[in-house]
């Protein structure tokens, strides 16, 4: 499979499992940043990803951007970070459903900490 194709199916995930999403986990919340100021640059790295601008954005750059913000989040969600990143990186049908858990924890955090961002999927997930 090609790098474009993977990258394609892994935003495919990311999307699907946002939509789907992931009940009963408590994961890390706004709240465990170190201070506002390191929130709000996560937020402003974020921001692309909004539905309302994500669909401008190549596969490429969309990667990119969860690195950095993988690098940005605070420790109670890198978990969730890496294993997405690492499916991104080395796609294995196996690892699917792991991805589709970490693509909601990512969506959900991104959007309970910057409020004015939506991935999709997730606000509505939660009731």
């Amino acid at each position: 499979m090609s790098r474009r194709t993977l990258l394609r199916v892994g935003v495919a995930v990311l999307v699907c499992g946002v939509a789907v999403g992931v009940l009963g986990h408590q994961w890390a919340t706004a709240d465990d940043f170190p201070n506002a100021r390191q929130r709000a640059a996560f937020c402003r790295t974020a921001s692309p990803l909004d539905l309302q601008t994500a669909h401008d954005m190549g596969l490429h750059e969309k990667h990119h951007i969860l690195a950095d913000l993988s690098e940005q989040a605070p420790d109670g969600v890198q978990d969730e970070f890496t294993a997405l990143l690492d499916w991104y990186d080395h796609f294995d049908p196996e690892d699917e459903e792991n991805a589709r858990a970490a693509s909601f924890a990512v969506g959900e955090f991104i959007e309970h900490s910057c409020e004015d961002i939506n991935i999709g999927g997730i606000k509505a997930a939660d009731g």
